[in-house]
């Protein structure tokens, strides 16, 4: 089987996971429901993946995937509170944009074995927020914080408003986003002013 057929197949039971749980929700769900919508066998979505939790997996790796490329930019840039701005920004729109998949980002880490790794989120994010913060603070920017703790703080604030806002209320994460990128500006920022 060819490269691009097998990440065509991946892709498709991937696809067929996801509306089969935004509309059956994750224990509505069974790989048979999965593979019958990719129009494949069952045993196919086996060769990719070696439970329905696996493929549940994959699908959140796929959110954090996404928000770590839009992130990342922003937090290049050299004007720290507006690195923040943008990065608060391009997160929350990702997070609207695909909502069912923050649904399953609490499922993950309840159903995971390695709870500690899956509630840390992803590490490339995590180690970009690092770096961040580290070059913030190496020019003085940066109130003297652990940037580490620092770092699980900040996304832990935002994982926090996107599930509020996207999972628990159903309301606009528009509303919240000001709100939530002064509070770190000035929390995080040591001579931070409007």
């Amino acid at each position: 089987m060819s490269k691009t057929t097998e990440n065509g197949r991946r892709g498709d039971i991937l696809q067929s996971a996801r509306q089969i749980f935004r509309e059956r929700g994750y224990e509505g769900a069974s790989v048979d429901d999965i593979a019958h919508h990719a129009g494949i066998a069952k045993g196919t979505v086996y060769l990719y993946f070696d439970s329905k939790l696996a493929i549940l997996e994959a699908l959140v790796d796929s959110y954090y995937e996404m928000m770590v490329e839009a992130i990342s930019p922003a937090l290049k840039n050299g004007d720290s509170a507006g690195a923040i701005r943008k990065a608060v920004h391009a997160g929350f729109e990702v997070a609207d944009r695909e909502r069912d998949l923050v649904v399953l980002l609490d499922l993950r880490l309840g159903l995971s074995k390695t709870k500690n790794e899956a509630a840390l989120g992803n590490p490339m994010a995590m180690k970009n927020i690092r770096r961040f913060l580290r070059e913030c603070q190496s020019r003085g920017e940066l109130r003297q914080f652990d940037p580490a703790i620092a770092a699980i703080l900040m996304a832990g604030l935002l994982q926090w408003i996107t599930k509020f806002c996207l999972v628990w209320l159903n309301e606009d994460i528009a509303k919240y986003e000001e709100t939530a990128v002064r509070m770190l500006q000035y929390a995080l920022l040591k001579d931070y002013k409007d």
